[in-house]
Parts: structure tokens; C-alpha cells; sequence
């Protein structure tokens, strides 16, 4: 047990096990993103303007079911991402106290949420957003603001959500 450990007991999740558990918390974390998605006046834009991306139509002509499942496969992915980087983080910072029963490392779980908001915002309203034209290059301040705001949320759920899932595993 490492020195500055928590001397509760500590389950044991694979590696394989936690990419499984970032998967399913960046599934459930889209899900609460959608409160504030819906709420911000620029909000539902990112999934069809992210949609439109690999589709190569404008957001107003992407059909909604794939905005949705688009949205919900980058929160997927960035869950997984998360995990990945908490995985090789740990090795860089293993002396750190553990969240309890959950055996998670929270400078590098913490580490690995800030650059997952980080890659959420730069692919997003750096790198899709500035690639359309017309009305939502118009609108790109605010839909830019609103998604710091969505992934912010984004972040705080999958940081919750991570030891709480281990916990439960």
C-alpha cells in the first residue's frame, strides 16, 4: 500500500476494467451535459455542427438522430480518453492518497479531467467550430461559449462519476 494511501480498503479494477468504467462515465456524463446543452441558448449547436463535421453537410441539414449519436460517441471516446490518461498518469504520481473503495489516484484522475475538458474544448471550438461557414460562424462566439460551459459540465460529471463507478465495480 503506498505511504499516504487511505487505509481503507482499495478494489482492485484492471486496467481494461477502468477504460470500461471511463466509457460508460463519458456515456452517462453526455447525459448531464444535455442540461445544460439545452438550457444555453447555443447549446444544442455543437452535436450538429460536430455531426456536420463528419458528414460533410451543414448543421442545418444534419439529421438529429446522428447529431445525437454523434454526441454521445465523443462523450464515449473522451470518457475512454480520460481513463487512458488517468492510467498513465499513475505512474507518474503513484504516491498520491487513493479515493476510497473506488482505488483511484486523485491527482492523476483530477490530472486527466482537466486535460479532458482541455481536448474537449480545443477539438471542438478550435479546430470543428471554425470549419462552417454561414449562420454558425456568425454565431461562433456564443456557441463557443456555450460549449466551455457544456464540457465544463461535462468535466465535473465524469470526475464524480469515475470513483463512483469504480466504487460500485
Amino acid at each position: 500500500m503506498d505511504p499516504v494511501a487511505l487505509p481503507l480498503h482499495v478494489t482492485d479494477v484492471s486496467p481494461g476494467g477502468r477504460v470500461g468504467v471511463g466509457a460508460v462515465a463519458g456515456l452517462l456524463a453526455a447525459v448531464v451535459m444535455n442540461v445544460p446543452m439545452h438550457r444555453l441558448p447555443e447549446g444544442s449547436a455543437p452535436p450538429f455542427v460536430a455531426a456536420g463535421a463528419l458528414t460533410g453537410d451543414g448543421p442545418t441539414d444534419v439529421n438529429p438522430v446522428l447529431a445525437s449519436g454523434t454526441h454521445y460517441a465523443a462523450g464515449v471516446l473522451a470518457g475512454i480518453g480520460h481513463a487512458l490518461l488517468a492510467l498513465a498518469l499513475e505512474g507518474a504520481y503513484p504516491f498520491t492518497a487513493r479515493v476510497v473503495s473506488a482505488g483511484l489516484l486523485v491527482v492523476p484522475h483530477l490530472l486527466a479531467v482537466l486535460a479532458t475538458y482541455a481536448a474537449l474544448v480545443v477539438v471542438f471550438a478550435y479546430l470543428v467550430l471554425p470549419t462552417f461557414g454561414g449562420p454558425v460562424r456568425e454565431r461562433a462566439g456564443l456557441v463557443r461559449r456555450d460549449w466551455v460551459l457544456s464540457a465544463g459540465v461535462y468535466a465535473l460529471a465524469v470526475a464524480v462519476l469515475v470513483p463512483t463507478l469504480l466504487a460500485a465495480v
